[in-house]
């Protein structure tokens, strides 16, 4: 256990208010000059006018090019800038700059093992290397049902304040997320860790003194043991590590005696420290005041001290495109969030002279969003001879697959510019889904029943969709279509020849859905077939007749999972999990790919993951069921004035954004 260390966190605090600059030490000071500060940029601030933009200004001009402030916009904070009660998105940005996460992921999602080394990963044509503060092993005992993951952190990490980061500090946060009085947005103690649910249920005769499954091994190592095995354990792993010399008591942490740094059921004392975050993060909290949060680098980061001296992080209010575009071009902010949309395009666009979504003013990065788009088809319903899994269904289903998708690109980029076609039902991000660089990958419904690629690049939309025709007959011929001069003039039993879509009203979204399907629709008529178009329907409204199981066809979302949703939405729930197939709105029903997502559920390693999740797709594809349409994309916009923008990290993700690398953004 670690001793005790004496100190006076209030004088630190009182310090850190007085805002002299941090000298920064380590091999990037060496080779740069240190900032002299500019004390007033950072703390003189005028009341704010109901838009929240006057009074502190972006401008800063130090003596130096790294003493002027990044500036990021943020529509508003609950001002609960604690780690153990944070709870909004916001919040949790602000209290994220103090602090450092255990684990460490990659641009695809994908767990990072050995961070403490830095570990080569190929993303996008490109090779990043990925480092973080830890080392971690993942076992799974397939006899005992068991995993242990065993983890080690770096013995060289400094908190903010200069005391040593230990394991110990990472046991007290794991208490402290676990503790059953904790409300805050961390999931830890949701997690199957031995004992976890045992501790948490005795907390008032306390009988369980602790949670079995997290186990001390030294200063800087633990392990962890989980009943099961699930993918998803590590987003909920990957905590903040807190200190326990700021937050909690260290008279009352004695891991061998179980205690743990607070008194149990009860950690509002860990919460009364509400505006002063710390960590071993990239920047020190320095105050906030008039809606504007205030940062100093980290002199003592242990991935360098960061180039830009200070960092603040602004109330901007309003959300609309119009209103973040124009603040961030009159130099209030450097950095602001978009919503992804046509409005969103065409605001940038014009606002950079040369007309570009990456100008003089403006730079621009789009990354994948929350959900994806796609066409469902209910293999009960859309089927031949009453047989959903035979060949002549599958075929029938690639035939109005291939009519389906086929102007995918020309929609997305007529109504829906922020977003991206897909190919893969899954977050084209996704470590599982392969990339375009990738030997395996393949266009979605681009062959026709021999295999050829039925499109050219030089195609206009009509050579397109006289393409996919042609190629949809020949699939529905194979389905027992009878055709004649292009057209068919007869269905097998079972088969029809009408069939009714379902479109979701939803903005943008939904208007791009429409616009598909409306030039789809007469393709269907060219070759004799009826498309119904049912449209205005909220998402939720649709969803209700899926789970009913009424519908032939559909236009929906799904979330874009790191790990994918395979167990929900394709299986066939043969095993009475209660999540296995609850979205299986498709209403496969295949052993083989059952047993590819069951596997892949106590899969450890990547390699064989990503096999195991390409086995999965290619099934899904073979039954038809689903046309991936589009990745709906989040916009980020840079001050191309103001920020260095070759120091942004290229190829931002949802898993792994510009925050990522914060310290070696470089100002103008």
């Amino acid at each position: 256990m670690r001793g005790l260390r004496k100190r006076s966190m209030a004088m630190a605090v009182v310090c850190a208010m007085a805002i002299t600059m941090t000298g920064c030490s380590g091999k990037k000071a060496d080779k740069k000059e240190k900032p002299e500060s500019t004390a007033t940029e950072m703390v003189s601030a005028s009341p704010q006018s109901e838009e929240g933009l006057e009074g502190i200004k972006a401008s800063g001009k130090g003596n130096k090019k790294s003493d002027v402030p990044l500036v990021v916009g943020i529509s508003s904070f609950d001002k609960e800038f604690n780690p153990f009660q944070v709870q909004s998105e916001n919040d949790d940005k602000a209290v994220g700059l103090t602090q450092l996460k255990l684990l460490t992921v990659d641009r695809e999602g994908a767990l990072v093992n050995k961070a403490m080394e830095g570990e080569v990963r190929r993303y996008n044509g490109e090779d990043y290397t990925y480092q973080g503060p830890a080392n971690i092993k993942v076992v799974y005992d397939e006899k005992a049902k068991e995993t242990v993951y065993h983890i080690r952190i770096r013995n060289d990490i400094l908190f903010s304040d200069g005391e040593p980061v230990t394991i110990d500090d990472v046991i007290f946060s794991m208490y402290a997320f676990a503790d059953s009085s904790y409300q805050g947005k961390e999931t830890f103690g949701k997690l199957p860790v031995k004992g976890m649910k045992e501790y948490q249920g005795s907390g008032q005769d306390g009988k369980v003194k602790n949670i079995a499954g997290i186990e001390r091994i030294d200063d800087y190592r633990l392990k962890i043991t989980t009943n099961g095995y699930s993918k998803d354990f590590i987003e909920s792993l990957n905590i903040p590590i807190c200190p326990l010399h700021f937050y909690g008591n260290e008279n009352q942490y004695n891991y061998k005696k179980n205690q743990f740094g607070f008194s149990r059921g009860d950690i509002s004392s860990l919460i009364k420290k509400k505006n002063s975050p710390t960590g071993a993060g990239a920047y020190k909290f320095i105050k906030y005041e008039s809606g504007v949060i205030y940062y100093e680098a980290n002199e003592k980061y242990y991935r360098d001290c960061p180039l830009t001296a200070f960092i603040q992080l602004k109330e901007i209010g309003k959300k609309d495109t119009e209103h973040r575009v124009e603040i961030l071009r009159e130099g209030d902010v450097d950095i602001v969030d978009l919503e992804g949309s046509n409005e969103a395009i065409t605001q940038i666009t014009t606002t950079n002279s040369n007309g570009k979504l990456n100008g003089g003013t403006i730079s621009t990065r789009l990354y994948d969003g929350e959900r994806y788009a796609y066409i469902g088809m209910n293999a009960r319903n859309v089927c031949v001879d009453e047989k959903k899994d035979s060949t002549r269904s599958k075929n029938l289903r690639k035939g109005l697959a291939t009519l389906l998708g086929t102007n995918r690109y020309e929609m997305v980029e007529l109504c829906t510019q922020s977003s991206k076609v897909i190919n893969y039902p899954s977050s084209d991000t996704s470590w599982s889904v392969p990339q375009s660089e990738d030997e395996e990958y393949r266009g979605a419904f681009v062959t026709d029943k021999d295999g050829n690629i039925i499109y050219s690049s030089n195609m206009t939309v009509e050579e397109r969709s006289e393409a996919a025709c042609k190629a949809a007959l020949g699939f529905l011929k194979l389905a027992g279509y009878k055709v004649k001069k292009g057209k068919i003039v007869a269905a097998p039993e079972g088969g029809s020849t009408e069939f009714t879509v379902l479109v979701p009203d939803d903005t943008d979204s939904g208007e791009g859905l429409y616009t598909l399907m409306s030039n789809v629709k007469p393709m269907f008529q060219k070759i004799g077939l009826k498309l119904v178009i049912v449209d205005g329907m909220k998402q939720r409204q649709i969803e209700k007749i899926l789970r009913k199981g009424k519908q032939q066809i559909w236009c929906g979302f799904a979330e874009t999972k790191v790990n994918g949703n395979l167990n929900a939405m394709y299986h066939s729930n043969y095993k009475k999990d209660p999540e296995a197939g609850r979205e299986n709105y498709f209403r496969i029903v295949d052993s083989d790919l059952d047993e590819y997502i069951e596997e892949t559920m106590t899969t450890v390693g990547l390699k064989k993951s990503i096999r195991l999740y390409g086995q999965c797709y290619d099934k899904i594809m073979e039954w038809a069921v689903e046309v991936p349409v589009y990745q709906e994309r989040d916009i980020t916009i840079f001050s191309s004035s103001r920020i260095n923008m070759e120091t942004i990290v290229p190829d931002i993700t949802a898993y792994y954004g510009w925050m990522d690398e914060l310290q070696s953004i470089e100002m103008k």
